[in-house]
């Protein structure tokens, strides 16, 4: 895929025609694993560079490269030079000059790889950052909706919880439209963005029953505590957040609504859905994980063979 981008920050990043072709590749790596030949000097050389915890995102990563018979590095931030000053240009200069070919990149700060865009240093897969996106995370996600209903168009997809913080929801809102699918945002207030930042095509509700019988799916978000004030813990505390919001099989029975369910993970069970509603065959988190690897080896294989030869340069200078 010779357009490709050399850095994916944003779905924003893609056209339609190579999120398709991406869904296409997908489609062949689930369905046929490659057989990496013996190792040699001219192995693609990735590294994952994570600067804040993730479980799925990077081991669905490193799965990925390895099964492309590449040779995976994981760098350790925390360990680098990074914490000596060093700036991120600087770090990433320096692992395009030792060899490695591709850096997949998460960070709590959003918007770091944005002035990248014109010059990468290095080719970079946005693995999340900050509340910005989550275009990997969105492109499995829509996978994984394609894999269970071939035709998107005209359908509803209901996005509960907290989505002022989430990254994943931000890609999400870009990326399925451009498969006509209409978007209902449910959740108290204090979880919602500014009204003004939100299409007009897009539904918002506090009424879950009202979302739920309007939609085809639903996607639930847990509550990132870690990107609250205290005082907004003691708002979803006091709101009783599974009480009002929270998804459970019992009352999608009583709704005669027995839908798919979608989760990026982790999942607090107990907050945004019941113990019951994970372990049912309407949960699809477990399917999400799954598609998580093919997914990921697409767009891995997309942007190493995109023949961007202007890698590493500066201020029109290679280094």
């Amino acid at each position: 895929m010779n357009s490709f981008p050399s850095l994916l920050e944003s779905i924003d990043d893609l056209s339609k025609i190579q999120i398709e072709e991406l869904l296409t590749l997908s489609t062949h790596f689930l369905h046929n694993k490659p057989t990496p030949g013996p190792p040699n000097y001219l192995q693609p050389v990735i590294a994952t560079s994570f600067l804040e915890n993730s479980t799925r995102t990077k081991h669905s990563f490193a799965i990925a490269i390895q099964r492309l018979g590449s040779i995976y590095i994981d760098f350790n931030a925390e360990t680098s030079s990074l914490k000596k000053g060093e700036s991120l240009e600087e770090t990433f200069l320096t692992l395009y000059n030792q060899g490695v070919d591709l850096c997949i990149f998460r960070s709590s700060v959003s918007n770091q790889l944005a002035k990248f865009k014109k010059s990468p240093p290095i080719k970079i897969i946005n693995g999340g950052d900050g509340t910005n996106e989550h275009p990997t995370q969105a492109l499995l996600d829509l996978f994984t909706l394609l894999e269970f209903s071939k035709e998107l168009h005209g359908k509803t997809i209901a996005i509960f919880g907290d989505i002022i913080h989430s990254r994943v929801t931000h890609s999400l809102l870009k990326l399925l439209p451009h498969f006509g699918l209409k978007i209902i945002l449910c959740g108290p207030k204090y979880f919602m963005p500014e009204f003004s930042t939100i299409s007009k095509d897009i539904k918002v509700t506090q009424n879950r029953d009202e979302a739920i019988m309007a939609s085809d799916f639903l996607y639930l978000l847990r509550i990132q505590q870690e990107r609250h004030s205290e005082n907004q813990f003691q708002n979803t505390h006091s709101n009783d957040y599974h009480h009002d919001y929270g998804i459970k099989l019992s009352h999608l029975k009583h709704l005669n609504k027995l839908i798919p369910i979608f989760h990026p993970g982790p999942a607090n069970i107990g907050i945004e859905l019941d113990h019951e509603l994970i372990k049912s065959s309407l949960y699809q988190g477990y399917n999400q994980v799954k598609n998580s690897v093919p997914v990921r080896m697409a767009i891995i294989k997309s942007m190493l063979s995109n023949n961007d030869k202007n890698i590493g340069i500066i201020n029109g200078e290679k280094f």
